[in-house]
Protein backbone atom coordinates (compact mmCIF):
# COMPACT_ATOMS: atom_id res chain seq x y z
CA UNK A 1 0.00 0.00 0.00
CA UNK A 2 1.11 3.76 -0.80
CA UNK A 3 2.40 5.38 2.28
CA UNK A 4 -0.49 7.65 2.08
CA UNK A 5 -2.61 5.14 2.14
CA UNK A 6 -1.82 3.37 5.47
CA UNK A 7 -1.01 6.56 7.18
CA UNK A 8 -4.74 7.57 6.21
CA UNK A 9 -5.63 4.51 7.71
CA UNK A 10 -3.41 5.10 11.04
CA UNK A 11 -5.01 8.65 11.65
CA UNK A 12 -8.80 7.22 11.08
CA UNK A 13 -8.32 4.42 13.09
CA UNK A 14 -7.62 7.00 16.15
CA UNK A 15 -11.24 7.72 15.73
CA UNK A 16 -12.95 5.97 18.22
CA UNK A 17 -16.74 6.69 16.65
CA UNK A 18 -14.98 5.11 13.45
CA UNK A 19 -13.43 1.86 15.11
CA UNK A 20 -17.50 1.30 17.15
CA UNK A 21 -18.67 1.63 13.57
CA UNK A 22 -15.94 -1.08 12.53
CA UNK A 23 -16.81 -3.05 15.77
CA UNK A 24 -20.55 -2.61 16.13
CA UNK A 25 -20.99 -3.13 12.43
CA UNK A 26 -18.86 -6.74 12.36
CA UNK A 27 -20.68 -7.67 15.66
CA UNK A 28 -24.19 -6.50 14.14
CA UNK A 29 -23.15 -8.89 11.40
CA UNK A 30 -22.63 -11.89 13.43
CA UNK A 31 -25.37 -11.21 15.49
CA UNK A 32 -27.58 -11.09 12.22
CA UNK A 33 -26.23 -14.12 11.08
CA UNK A 34 -27.41 -16.20 14.34
CA UNK A 35 -30.83 -14.63 13.90
CA UNK A 36 -31.09 -15.60 10.75
CA UNK A 37 -30.09 -19.38 10.99
CA UNK A 38 -32.20 -19.68 14.07
CA UNK A 39 -35.30 -18.14 11.85
CA UNK A 40 -33.65 -20.44 9.10
CA UNK A 41 -33.94 -23.33 11.67
CA UNK A 42 -37.55 -22.42 12.80
CA UNK A 43 -36.82 -21.03 15.56
CA UNK A 44 -39.64 -18.41 17.08
CA UNK A 45 -37.67 -15.12 16.32
CA UNK A 46 -37.72 -13.96 19.76
CA UNK A 47 -35.67 -17.00 20.58
CA UNK A 48 -33.54 -16.99 17.92
CA UNK A 49 -33.22 -12.81 19.17
CA UNK A 50 -32.13 -14.23 22.49
CA UNK A 51 -29.44 -16.60 21.71
CA UNK A 52 -27.88 -14.12 19.28
CA UNK A 53 -27.32 -11.93 22.19
CA UNK A 54 -26.53 -14.91 24.46
CA UNK A 55 -23.46 -15.62 21.99
CA UNK A 56 -22.55 -12.31 20.80
CA UNK A 57 -22.41 -10.30 24.34
CA UNK A 58 -19.02 -13.32 25.01
CA UNK A 59 -17.40 -11.48 22.38
CA UNK A 60 -18.80 -8.02 22.19
CA UNK A 61 -17.12 -7.04 25.78
CA UNK A 62 -13.58 -7.75 25.36
CA UNK A 63 -13.73 -6.34 22.68
CA UNK A 64 -15.70 -2.93 22.98
CA UNK A 65 -13.36 -2.95 25.87
CA UNK A 66 -9.98 -2.80 24.53
CA UNK A 67 -10.17 -1.95 20.88
CA UNK A 68 -13.12 0.45 20.64
CA UNK A 69 -12.96 2.14 23.90
CA UNK A 70 -9.12 0.93 25.39
CA UNK A 71 -10.51 1.18 28.52
CA UNK A 72 -8.18 0.75 31.19
CA UNK A 73 -10.65 0.69 34.36
CA UNK A 74 -11.91 -2.15 36.61
CA UNK A 75 -12.78 -5.13 34.39
CA UNK A 76 -16.06 -6.06 36.72
CA UNK A 77 -17.43 -2.59 37.18
CA UNK A 78 -17.24 -1.90 33.04
CA UNK A 79 -18.80 -5.63 32.74
CA UNK A 80 -21.37 -5.22 34.79
CA UNK A 81 -22.12 -1.35 33.20
CA UNK A 82 -21.48 -3.23 29.62
CA UNK A 83 -24.31 -5.53 30.82
CA UNK A 84 -26.84 -2.73 31.73
CA UNK A 85 -26.05 -0.77 27.97
CA UNK A 86 -26.05 -4.22 26.37
CA UNK A 87 -29.76 -5.42 28.04
CA UNK A 88 -31.14 -1.83 27.54
CA UNK A 89 -30.60 -2.41 23.88
CA UNK A 90 -31.85 -5.76 24.20
CA UNK A 91 -35.06 -4.86 26.00
CA UNK A 92 -35.26 -2.25 23.34
CA UNK A 93 -34.93 -4.31 20.12
CA UNK A 94 -37.64 -6.75 22.44
CA UNK A 95 -40.08 -4.04 21.76
CA UNK A 96 -39.07 -2.74 18.49
CA UNK A 97 -39.25 -6.13 16.71
CA UNK A 98 -42.67 -7.47 18.03
CA UNK A 99 -44.17 -3.92 16.87
CA UNK A 100 -42.87 -4.16 13.18
CA UNK A 101 -43.85 -7.74 13.02
CA UNK A 102 -47.26 -8.43 15.05
CA UNK A 103 -48.68 -5.19 14.39
CA UNK A 104 -47.36 -3.85 10.78
CA UNK A 105 -46.68 -7.44 9.17
CA UNK A 106 -43.35 -6.81 8.64
CA UNK A 107 -40.78 -10.25 8.44
CA UNK A 108 -38.95 -10.43 11.71
CA UNK A 109 -35.74 -10.43 10.08
CA UNK A 110 -36.15 -7.59 8.31
CA UNK A 111 -37.35 -6.33 11.31
CA UNK A 112 -34.70 -7.22 13.63
CA UNK A 113 -32.63 -5.54 10.95
CA UNK A 114 -34.16 -2.45 11.56
CA UNK A 115 -33.87 -2.61 15.56
CA UNK A 116 -30.57 -3.49 15.58
CA UNK A 117 -29.84 0.29 13.37
CA UNK A 118 -32.04 1.87 15.50
CA UNK A 119 -30.52 0.20 19.41
CA UNK A 120 -26.81 0.85 17.48
CA UNK A 121 -27.02 4.52 17.89
CA UNK A 122 -28.27 4.45 21.29
CA UNK A 123 -25.32 1.69 22.67
CA UNK A 124 -22.64 3.87 21.40
CA UNK A 125 -23.48 6.94 23.27
CA UNK A 126 -24.38 4.25 26.64
CA UNK A 127 -20.77 2.37 25.99
CA UNK A 128 -19.02 5.88 25.48
CA UNK A 129 -20.24 7.55 28.70
CA UNK A 130 -21.80 5.28 30.63
CA UNK A 131 -20.10 1.06 30.61
CA UNK A 132 -16.49 2.59 29.78
CA UNK A 133 -16.02 6.10 31.38
CA UNK A 134 -13.04 7.61 32.50
CA UNK A 135 -13.49 9.06 35.79
CA UNK A 136 -12.54 12.70 36.00
CA UNK A 137 -11.03 13.76 39.09
CA UNK A 138 -13.05 17.17 40.76
CA UNK A 139 -11.07 20.25 41.72
CA UNK A 140 -11.62 19.28 45.04
CA UNK A 141 -9.67 15.79 44.93
CA UNK A 142 -7.14 17.26 42.97
CA UNK A 143 -6.53 20.11 45.62
CA UNK A 144 -6.20 16.87 48.77
CA UNK A 145 -2.77 16.06 49.63
CA UNK A 146 -2.01 12.39 48.67
CA UNK A 147 -0.75 10.07 51.63
CA UNK A 148 2.69 10.16 50.33
CA UNK A 149 3.38 14.28 50.41
CA UNK A 150 2.03 13.59 54.73
CA UNK A 151 5.51 13.94 56.51
CA UNK A 152 3.68 11.55 59.48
Amino acid sequence: MPPIVTTRIARISRIQGFRYFVVAGTTALFYLGVVAIGIWLGWYYIHAILAAHAILIISAFPVYRSVVFESQGRLLPEFIRFLSVWLSGLVAGLVITPLLVEILGWQPFIAQVIAVAAVGIGSFAGHRWFSFRTRRTTQFEEHQPSVESDPL
